[in-house]
């Protein structure tokens, strides 16, 4: 674990009851579950596309948060020279701006269910693979998740 993974790890043990996750797995209290999928859109391009539905009470961080904050959405794609990334994930969702005094910033979040897409181009049949960081929470605590992804592409 990096240094600035670590000190984030231990503030957000100080300010919130956090409970770690496996490599793989959702978080142990069964807060959020994603679906993974791939949709064609031209002989050689596609979208992926990861849904994440999270419990009554519970959020979500944007990808999009500044620096200093809470632990943001983060998704790594596994290099392959199948395919290209065409630009950046996106999400989409009822996303909520709220002030965090914890943090003392301006924090952006999603209850119910977030979209997030990534275009790709192939070269051929390949799977798409990598991992998807994360940190869900209540009022009460937050629990960091880390889960994988394999997503078949092309066929």
């Amino acid at each position: 674990m990096s240094a600035p993974a670590a000190w984030l790890l231990v503030l957000l043990s100080t300010f919130f009851n956090v409970a770690p996750v496996g490599l793989t797995g959702n978080p142990e209290d069964g807060h959020i579950r994603w679906n993974f999928s791939s949709v064609k859109k031209s002989r050689s391009e596609w979208t992926l596309t990861f849904t994440a539905r999270v419990d009554k009470g519970w959020h979500l961080y944007s990808q999009n948060l500044g620096d200093g904050g809470p632990m943001p959405t983060v998704f790594s794609f596994s290099g392959d020279d199948k395919f290209r990334l065409l630009g950046k994930v996106n999400e989409a969702g009822i996303a909520k701006t709220v002030y965090d005094s914890t943090f003392m910033m301006n924090v952006t979040w999603y209850e119910n269910e977030i979209v997030f897409t990534q275009r790709v181009r192939v070269k051929s049949d390949v799977r798409v693979m990598g991992e998807i960081n994360y940190s869900v929470c209540s009022e009460e605590r937050c629990i960091p998740g880390r889960v994988q992804f394999n997503i078949e592409v092309g066929r």
